[in-house]
């Protein structure tokens, strides 16, 4: 009757054990934290996904975000534009995450665009404004005096969300009106990671480029 009995703990013994690791896998928490990129910069939208289940939630307008989850389970985090990371919960309740640049996956998509050379050298009436209104994804803010340019969007409710310009390879704080629309060669718009990468932290709301031609000695 012994090793029946013992059997019998044993037995009782491992069931009990294996009660206790379900009950720990199945108490939920709740997790917060914040994203931003690595330029410290605010990350609105991004998703924070339960892996395995259909429980997602967004970030909002200051990064911040919240979710139950269950203490074993695993957090998928992931935007546009920047690396996927997966993050074990591990019974934390505050998780922060920096985004880097998904480089590799700029690589393959259209990482540019640019205004018409016929429109720039044919249309001498079409003023600058009117120029940039012909590529595609970006949107003009004229309040009459200036021009501001969206480019990634409305990405955060309280920083800056206007494209950085450069004008012959300098950032140029100016007016574009004030910039002679028969002088211009080129215009170039830098959507994505590349221009993060080229500008940093100022180029993060996308980059437009504008050449002008080369000034005729007299």
């Amino acid at each position: 009757m012994k090793p029946s009995i013992f059997l019998k703990v044993t037995v009782i013994s491992l069931f009990f054990q294996l009660f206790l690791v379900v009950i720990a896998h199945s108490q939920e928490i709740t997790v917060q934290g914040q994203v931003k990129d690595i330029f410290n910069r605010i990350i609105m939208g991004a998703s924070i996904k339960l892996q395995g289940t259909n429980t997602e939630v967004y970030t909002d307008s200051m990064g911040y975000y919240q979710i139950t989850v269950p203490v074993k389970g695993k957090l998928i985090f992931s935007q546009d534009g920047f690396v996927t990371q997966k993050i074990a919960v591990k019974g934390k309740t505050t998780i922060d995450i920096a985004f880097n640049l998904d480089l590799n996956r700029d690589s393959q998509i259209v990482t540019s665009s640019s205004v018409d050379k016929k429109m720039l050298n044919q249309n001498r009436e079409a003023n600058i404004s009117q120029l940039l209104q012909t590529v595609p994804g970006i949107q003009i803010v004229n309040d009459g005096s200036e021009i501001k340019l969206l480019i990634r969007g409305q990405r955060s409710l309280t920083g800056n969300n206007y494209a950085l310009v450069v004008l012959n390879g300098t950032p140029y704080n100016g007016s574009l009106y004030e910039i002679d629309r028969n002088d211009i060669q080129s215009i170039e718009v830098l959507k994505d990671a590349a221009s993060m990468t080229s500008w940093g932290s100022r180029g993060a709301n996308g980059v437009v480029l504008i050449s002008t031609k080369a000034k005729k000695e007299q």
